[in-house]
């Protein structure tokens, strides 16, 4: 007599994964689909910092501008006058 129940093939130690009922393989869309999902990510980011970038060159032009009149302003301070007109210049600014 036999102590050992097992008939044929000897069993394996770990039962194999399997997947649950309702989820099955990722169809051959996926990676595709995925990729159009990040590109638009992408474009809609990229119009995004459009507009900042634009009002960010703007406002960087306008601080150029003041800067330049401030130092056209304090160049020359050989005179009482001159350091008045700079500061009337500082002043608006």
């Amino acid at each position: 007599m036999s102590l050992s129940t097992s008939h044929g093939a000897p069993r394996p130690l770990m039962k194999q994964p399997s997947l649950a009922p309702g989820f099955k393989k990722p169809s051959r869309w996926y990676l595709p689909l995925m990729g159009v999902i990040a590109l638009g990510f992408g474009v809609a980011n990229y119009y995004e910092t459009q507009g900042h970038r634009h009002r960010y060159n703007l406002d960087e032009e306008e601080r150029l501008r003041k800067n330049r009149a401030l130092m056209d302003a304090y160049g020359d301070k050989e005179t009482v006058q001159d350091i008045e007109r700079a500061l009337v210049v500082y002043d608006l600014s």
